[in-house]
C-alpha cells in the first residue's frame, strides 16, 4: 500500500488517528512519534524520521504555529518571519527528494477569545496570518497544493477547537482528518 507521511506538531498528532482510520484501506498512514514544533526541528530532524518512516508515496505537512507563537523562554517569537521561509524552502527541497507529493497545510487559528499572556505560551491571529501568508506564497511560486486547514477551524471555531481554545476538539480532529484525506487522495 502507498505509505502517506504526516509532519506537523500537536494539531497533526491530534488528526493523525482519524486519518489512517479513514485511509486504512487505502494507504499506510505515518508520522513521526515527536511533535514536529516548529520548522527549524523539523528540518533538523527530518532526515531521521524518513529514515526511520520509509519512502512516503505524499507527504502532508505543516510548520507554524511553534514558530509564530510567543514563548515566555524565548524573545520575542520562536522563529522570525524571514527564518520561517527559509526553513521551509529546506524542508520542501527535501521532502521533494523524497516524493514529488507534496501538500502543504495552513496553521490553523487560536480562538479571538483566547488571553495572550506574556507569561504563557500565547498566539496572535495577526501573526498566524502573517505567517500562513509568507508560507502560501513560497508554496504557490513552489506549485505545491495547499489544504487550508486555517479556513476549515474558522468556519466553526466554538466546535472545531478544544476548552484551551487552541488545539482541535474531537469534532475539529475529525473534520480536519477528513479534509486531509481528501487533499491526500488525489495522490494515491
Amino acid at each position: 500500500m502507498p505509505k502517506v507521511l504526516l509532519l506537523g506538531d500537536s494539531i497533526r498528532m491530534s488528526y493523525q488517528p482519524h486519518v489512517a482510520r479513514l485511509l486504512e484501506s487505502e494507504a499506510e498512514v505515518v508520522g513521526p512519534a515527536d511533535n514536529c514544533q516548529y520548522s527549524l526541528f523539523t528540518q533538523t530532524m527530518l532526515d531521521r524520521w524518513l529514515h526511520e518512516l520509509g519512502q512516503p508515496e505524499v507527504v502532508h505537512w505543516n510548520n507554524g504555529l511553534h514558530d509564530c507563537g510567543h514563548n515566555p523562554n524565548r524573545s520575542p517569537i520562536q522563529l522570525p518571519l524571514s527564518m520561517y521561509l527559509g526553513n521551509l524552502a529546506l524542508i520542501l527541497k527535501r521532502l521533494r527528494a523524497a516524493t514529488p507529493q507534496v501538500v502543504w497545510a495552513t496553521t490553523t487559528p487560536a480562538h479571538p477569545q483566547r488571553p495572550f499572556r506574556d507569561t504563557e505560551w500565547s498566539w496572535r491571529n495577526e501573526e498566524i496570518a502573517q505567517y500562513n501568508a509568507a508560507a502560501l506564497t513560497l508554496m504557490r511560486e513552489e506549485g505545491v497544493p495547499v489544504n487550508d486547514l486555517h479556513r476549515c477551524v474558522w468556519e466553526n471555531l466554538d466546535a472545531y477547537l478544544s476548552a484551551d481554545q487552541l488545539h482541535l476538539s474531537e469534532v475539529g480532529q475529525q473534520v480536519c482528518a477528513r479534509t486531509v484525506v481528501d487533499a491526500v487522495s488525489a495522490y494515491l
